[in-house]
């Protein structure tokens, strides 16, 4: 790989860190010096967020299994609150990616994953958030997807169904979808569909 196009370290001093604000994220205020420019800045984290999100997919169905859910900053930002979605969610303390990559699965699409494997990891919105994103693929059995999921206890209502991934491509080129998360998703998953499909690493 060309090291030119690979994310690398810059030395730089926290001269300030504090906590603005903490709800369901918190904001950490950081004035901070790039070591060799002496560049100086402040800039407010939406920090310490550790996520999962799942392709899931039924190799006997050749269906992807998708969720709709309402999400607020889609309907403040482009008045269609009603997102599709892979199924995705926050690491807990003391469970593991893998572990929540399943639990969500099947808090949000009643369906467990009968294998999985890991794909990347990811910065949703770098320049805002430390959040990384673990992207996972799961193969599952959606002969009996329910038509509805979620739990009650987050406030969550998911509705499942299916589709081919070359709807879901096309969706993506009308840009019908406004997810990076899931765009992200879906070409991982055209680009290795073969091999995830047929891959002996999956893990039960």
């Amino acid at each position: 790989m060309n090291d030119k196009i690979e994310d690398t370290h810059l030395p730089v001093t926290i001269e300030r860190e504090e906590t603005s604000f903490q709800g369901f994220r918190k904001v950490v205020t950081y004035d901070y010096r790039e070591d060799e420019s002496l560049l100086a800045a402040k800039r407010e984290i939406v920090s310490g967020n550790i996520s999962v999100a799942v392709v899931a997919y039924d190799p006997a169905l050749e269906s992807l299994v998708m969720i709709r859910q309402f999400r607020l900053g889609a309907q403040m930002g482009t008045g269609k609150g009603r997102t599709v979605e892979i199924p995705a969610g926050m690491v807990d303390d003391g469970d593991t990616p893998e572990d929540t990559a399943r639990r969500e699965l099947l808090e949000e699409t009643g369906l467990i994953a009968l294998s999985l494997k890991p794909l990347c990891q990811f910065l949703t919105t770098p320049g805002m958030t430390d959040e990384i994103v673990h992207l996972f693929y799961a193969q599952v059995d959606a002969s009996n997807l329910k038509e509805e999921a979620g739990l009650a206890s987050e406030t969550e209502q998911t509705f499942p169904f299916t589709l081919t991934l070359e709807e879901a491509l096309e969706a993506v080129d009308k840009n019908a979808l406004y997810n990076g998360i899931v765009m992200l998703g879906l070409f991982w998953f055209a680009r290795h569909r073969n091999n995830l499909i047929n891959s002996s690493e999956c893990t039960a």
